[in-house]
């Protein structure tokens, strides 16, 4: 990279057709864009948005104080001097941020994942995939942004950054001689505009269920939100999960009314579909799959026993593939791709017992977890630790409470990042109907709860699997709007090594 860039922009050039209300603009030249008035430097244009919880015109005066050449604010109330309203600025920010950065994606070959579930998954091992064929891919996902595809960047604070955030990382990503870039398009991200700016080439779902509903208000607000990629920000080619109602019905929409000139292929397991495929297993439980693409069956073994997780990658193989990819020559290796942290991970032990850590944290996801592990060992005794998030979508805590009994043999409720929420009363709305169910141990502490879980089954005679869901790769938990350091694998990990 070279460490010397320098950008710099006229006001004028970056609200051409977006704010016609003077004619000086070509006196503000700016080179630096953010949305947080305490990184405002000399020549930097600040961005005020109003949000959820804080409201960026409070601090337009900070910003000036710290050298902004501009403001840029959604409040008309504030329109003066160098401070300038802009109608639907939240929209627009997008299209301002990739004209700042010299439009990166036009340079770029852009997936853009969104779903329920597998995004993660899909974008990191549509980069791997990509290393296999000799080529750097860029990805942003909930776990970090990696300029090249391997080492990590920074860790990410949202699964799809803000729009200055995400233009920035694309153009690092030019800087870094870097051709292709998956990245991860949560219905927040959408519905915030976060996108947009953004030319997509291919545009991935990989899955559709209940999440997110303390935030859209009901399910069909939800579905909207993830439409939008593939009706309103245009990508060339779409790769649709079927398996689920929402792939379907953006399918059947699209052929029917011919919304844009996408190219649409479709992804299903087991039935008449572009790129379908079938799963069976090892004597470890490991997959083995059959994938025909587009007329060509490709055979290949996976590090998994997790079919959602293998599914996220064949959408990840059909990107590339309708990119021209092909991967006859590499089949063999994807027995070495490795799975995002967190994502069924598996804990190795030396013992007859199992330990996966998940970042299930939705119904469909912990029910699929929950199957897959009943399927790959049909003869171990399913422990099941999880909890709740706090402030979040209180509607799904009874319907993951609902999978885990019906999956587990043994079910353990703990908190998950209760945030501002009373734990105890998480717990009673997940376990609401299961109170009195021998299955169940409620163990408020999750280390704790953990612990539990490893000690009784380590003294058990019959062979266990233990999956402790909800937080996957995080490393926190958060309690009363405080973070502490909190890793579950970690915390596993530790036990066997004492064990041993």
């Amino acid at each position: 990279m070279n460490k010397k860039y320098k950008n710099s922009k006229n006001l004028d050039f970056l609200l051409k057709g977006i704010y016609e209300g003077r004619e000086d603009l070509k006196k503000f030249s700016i080179n630096g864009l953010t949305l947080d008035s305490r990184k405002v430097k000399k020549g930097f244009l600040f961005v005020a948005l109003k949000g959820s919880k804080l409201d960026g015109n409070e601090y337009v005066n900070e910003g000036i104080q710290n050298g902004a050449e501009a403001v840029l604010t959604d409040n008309p109330k504030l329109h003066e001097n160098n401070i300038l309203y802009v109608k639907n600025l939240k929209k627009e920010l997008g299209r301002i941020s990739s004209r700042f950065y010299d439009h990166p994606s036009s340079k770029l070959m852009t997936f853009c994942v969104t779903g329920t579930n597998g995004k993660t998954s899909c974008v990191e091992t549509l980069s791997q995939l990509a290393s296999l064929k000799g080529l750097s891919c860029g990805y942003i996902s909930t776990i970090g942004i990696s300029l090249d595809g391997i080492n990590l960047k920074q860790p990410s604070s949202l699964t799809t950054p803000d729009s200055i955030s995400l233009q920035d990382a694309f153009s690092k990503m030019i800087r870094e001689d870097i051709k292709l870039c998956a990245f991860e398009a949560s219905s927040h991200g959408l519905d915030q505009y976060r996108v947009d700016g953004t030319e997509i080439d291919t545009a991935i779902l990989t899955s559709f269920s209940q999440d997110h509903l303390d935030y859209h208000n009901n399910i069909e607000e939800y579905k909207e939100a993830k439409k939008r990629l593939f009706y309103e920000l245009k990508p060339k080619n779409v790769i649709l999960n079927i398996d689920n109602v929402l792939g379907q019905e953006i399918y059947d929409s699209l052929i029917k009314n011919n919304i844009n000139d996408s190219k649409i292929f479709t992804v299903a397991a087991g039935k008449n579909a572009d790129f379908s495929y079938d799963f069976n297993r090892d004597d470890q439980g490991l997959l083995n799959v059959t994938l025909n693409a587009l007329g060509e069956d490709i055979r290949f073994s996976l590090n998994t026993i997790s079919r959602p997780l293998a599914s996220n990658l064949i959408s990840a193989m059909a990107s590339l593939i309708v990119k021209g990819f092909n991967f006859s020559n590499v089949d063999h290796l994807f027995k070495d791709l490795k799975f995002p942290l967190g994502r069924m991970e598996e804990i190795p032990s030396n013992q007859a017992d199992k330990y996966f850590v998940d970042y299930a944290h939705t119904p469909e996801a912990l029910e699929h977890s929950l199957i897959e592990i009943r399927d790959a060992f049909e003869k171990k005794e399913i422990w099941c630790v999880f909890g709740c998030g706090g402030d979040r979508d209180k509607s799904k805590r009874s319907l993951m409470g609902n999978m885990a009994f019906k999956f587990s043999d043994r079910v353990i409720v703990t908190n998950d990042n209760p945030r501002e929420e009373s734990e105890m009363s998480i717990i009673k709305e997940i376990i609401s109907g299961f109170e009195k169910s021998p299955k169940l141990k409620v163990i408020v502490n999750r280390k704790d709860a953990i612990s539990f879980c490893l000690e009784e089954i380590s003294n058990k005679e019959d062979e266990c699997v233990l999956l402790v869901a909800g937080k996957g790769h995080e490393d926190y938990q958060e309690i009363s709007n405080e973070r502490f350091y909190f890793n579950d694998s970690e915390e596993i990990k530790k036990y066997l090594e004492n064990m041993n």
